[in-house]
């Protein structure tokens, strides 16, 4: 068999992966199916086995060979019941295979009885026989040496019947040469079922395995590009937009607040004396407090607010929907939240404020330059005036 993967090779002559895990991994995989192949064989076995018992009595009577008879029939029958329903609650037992091998030689010794009671169709036994022997390796389903154990069980115990009753050297040869040609057919033709079925099997994995890959590939593509995305529209130390998407959303919100004849406000904030925190507790600190202005102000804020880092301690504060006073109010939330929320840092609390210049946006300003510089403006002047305020513009 030729495979992509060494371990999923079958064995040329047991019709089995030769990778004991692949096999056991295999029979999980189709025990339900071959189960119920299995009872369905097991059913027709059962039916012929009974109509064929109905001939015995005529020719045999009410005698110690039909009682002998009949009690093999029925012990047949009752184990062909019994693997039929516990084959539903354990289908392993289709694919393990012994079960089935068991109740197939105990069949055969049926036939060893009925040569020896029934004479008058002695050249039918052998003809069913040698019909049985290619039956169970093509319609009941089982492990190809399995198999191969039962027709060679059911072949030698034949010839050991013929060879009680007499017969010599040349019957027996020319028996051996009929019983061992159905069961010939049989094993290649089982042989070849099993293998490619097992190729199928192997297919079937290999081609999920791939699938697998592919998808955790895509997977890996997607949250790359989303990384990608975040990088290209975030700022790595706050998470907040930077330049390039707010001012792509301030552009957005501008218009849709134009069209609907709304008011859209913008706020520059500076947090307070940021050189001296950094001089003080170090640039990792600083960094603290960058990061807890920036989640403080992206909770309090509404979800359609956008936050952005403006550069160094200066943030840019977009309020879609909100006029001069609205805005003023807002930010006076945000400062007083602020101040009142200090940093807990290995250093202990730090309490951070911050100056606030806020301003709307009018129908006359050509870009968001324009507006971040009358913003800024109101900063400075916030600034002078003795900073942590709100100053407009």
């Amino acid at each position: 068999m030729e495979n992509t993967h060494a371990t999923y090779d079958v064995s040329p002559w047991r019709g089995e992966f030769s990778d004991p895990a692949i096999e056991r991994a295999y029979r999980k995989h189709s025990e339900v199916t071959v189960a119920r192949h299995l009872r369905r064989g097991l059913m027709v076995w059962l039916v012929l086995l009974l109509l064929f018992g109905m001939l015995d009595y005529p020719v045999l009577g009410n005698s110690a060979d039909f009682a002998l008879v009949a009690g093999l029939r029925l012990a047949t029958a009752a184990l062909l019941l019994t693997l039929f329903f516990y084959s539903k609650r354990k289908p392993s037992l289709a694919t393990d295979g012994y079960a089935v091998t068991a109740i197939e030689a105990f069949g055969f010794v049926l036939f060893f009885f009925l040569y020896f009671i029934r004479h008058d169709i002695v050249s039918w036994i052998i003809g069913v026989v040698a019909m049985l022997i290619i039956s169970l390796y093509v319609f009941i389903p089982n492990r190809v040496y399995l198999s191969t154990l039962a027709a060679a069980f059911g072949i030698g115990g034949m010839m050991f019947a013929v060879w009680l009753r007499g017969f010599g050297a040349p019957v027996l040869v020319g028996l051996l040469f009929m019983l061992s040609l159905p069961m010939v057919v049989g094993f290649f033709t089982a042989l070849r079922l099993q293998t490619v079925q097992r190729q199928e099997y192997a297919l079937f994995q290999q081609v999920s395995s791939i699938n697998r890959d592919l998808q955790n590939e895509i997977k890996q593509r997607q949250a790359l590009e989303e990384e990608l995305k975040r990088q290209a529209t975030t700022d790595p130390l706050t998470g907040l937009f930077n330049r390039r998407q707010y001012e792509m959303l301030f552009n957005r919100e501008r218009e849709r607040c134009s069209r609907q004849h709304k008011f859209i406000s913008l706020c520059v904030a500076d947090l307070d004396h940021f050189k001296r925190i950094n001089d003080t507790y170090g640039h990792d600190i600083g960094d603290l407090a960058l990061r807890h202005a920036a989640d403080l102000f992206s909770n309090l804020l509404r979800q359609s607010d956008v936050v952005g880092r403006f550069g160094g301690e200066e943030f840019v504060l977009i309020l879609p929907d909100t006029d001069l006073e609205q805005a003023v109010a807002v930010i006076s939330r945000l400062r007083q939240e602020l101040e009142s929320t200090p940093l807990a840092s290995p250093a202990g609390a730090i309490r951070l404020t911050a100056t606030f210049g806020v301003t709307q946006v009018f129908t006359g300003d050509d870009s968001i330059e324009t507006v971040i510089k009358r913003a800024d403006q109101g900063l400075y002047e916030g600034k002078g005036a003795g900073r942590n305020r709100v100053m407009t513009a």
